[in-house]
């Protein structure tokens, strides 16, 4: 009995070397390729984002994130440019799964500050001169952080719902589709 077990003492710390070692390798490389997906880029528009920008209060409104595709259970920011005459009091929104509902993510949009490192272009003030009168073209950022849940299917489609109210307390409503990965 005890040559049974010293014959088999070798083997078993051998398979246990090689069990230990699999595992580490292979959440080294899924933390890597998880890693290259949603490294933070440049203010962008989503490859299947339904659309980027729109009309929105005379003016043009665009929406952009910070990674190059969405990883469930992964942050990420999203900024809201805007640029036109009237001007935004707030913005509030919401994200809802289109193919399986996940319930109602809140999404909670802050004016850009000009300290704020993440936001995605300048916010000058420029006057633009008309034949009868001189215009004031706005531009405003509004930036949020977001993290979305993850499914069972591999690739989830969100409906993002943007709400604009503007300085005559006119509101808008708009929506965009977006969609994020499992992994």
């Amino acid at each position: 009995m005890t040559n049974r077990r010293k014959s088999l003492e070798p083997f078993l710390y051998l398979l246990l070397l090689i069990m230990l070692s699999a595992c580490n390798d292979n959440s080294q490389n899924k933390r890597i390729n998880a890693t290259d997906a949603t490294h933070p880029v440049a203010m962008q528009c989503l490859e299947l984002q339904s659309q980027c920008d729109f009309e929105l209060a005379d003016g043009r409104a665009q929406v952009l994130f910070d990674v190059k595709k969405i990883i469930a259970e992964q942050a990420f920011n999203m900024s809201i440019n805007y640029t036109g005459t009237n001007r935004i009091k707030t913005v509030s929104g919401y994200m809802e799964g289109v193919e399986m509902f996940m319930g109602k993510i809140p999404v909670f949009l802050e004016p850009a500050l000009a300290s704020d490192k993440r936001r995605a272009v300048k916010i000058p003030s420029i006057q633009q001169q008309t034949s009868q009168h001189a215009t004031a073209i706005t531009q405003q950022v509004f930036l949020a952080e977001l993290l979305v849940g993850s499914c069972s299917a591999e690739q989830m489609t969100w409906k993002l719902w943007l709400t604009f109210t503007m300085a005559d307390n006119q509101t808008q409503t708009k929506m965009l589709t977006i969609v994020s990965y499992r992994s």
